[in-house]
C-alpha cells in the first residue's frame, strides 16, 4: 500500500501532539469537506504511544501524520481531512503565539 504525504503539513507530531492535550480537546475544527470535528490526545495503555484520536475511532500515531491515509486495514482510514485542518489550526495558533510575544515586548 503506498501512502500520499500531505506537503501542507510542516509541524512536528509532538508538537501538534503537545498542543491538543494542553487544551484537553481541540473543538471547532473543519475537515477539508467542511463537516465539524474534534481532536484529542492520548496515549495507548499498553505501550503508551502517542496518538490523535479522531472521529469515527480513526487515530493517528506519530508515524502516520503527514500522510492521507494511516497504517490500518487493507487500504488505510482516511485522515487527511483531519490532518491539514489540525496543521493549519496549530499554525494560526503559532503565528498569534508570535505576535502576541511581540507585542509583550
Amino acid at each position: 500500500m503506498g501512502r500520499t504525504k500531505i506537503d501542507e503539513i510542516v509541524s512536528s507530531f509532538d508538537d501538534v501532539f503537545s498542543w491538543v492535550q494542553d487544551r484537553g480537546e481541540v473543538r471547532s475544527l473543519y475537515t477539508t469537506g467542511q463537516v465539524s470535528f474534534s481532536v484529542s490526545a492520548k496515549m495507548t495503555k499498553l505501550d503508551e504511544r502517542k496518538f490523535l484520536s479522531l472521529p469515527h475511532g480513526n487515530r493517528v500515531y506519530e508515524g502516520d501524520w503527514g500522510f492521507r491515509r494511516n497504517v490500518y486495514g487493507k487500504d488505510g482510514q482516511r485522515i487527511g481531512q483531519y490532518c491539514l485542518p489540525i496543521e493549519q489550526a496549530f499554525a494560526e495558533y503559532k503565528q498569534l503565539k508570535s505576535q502576541n510575544s511581540r507585542t509583550d515586548k
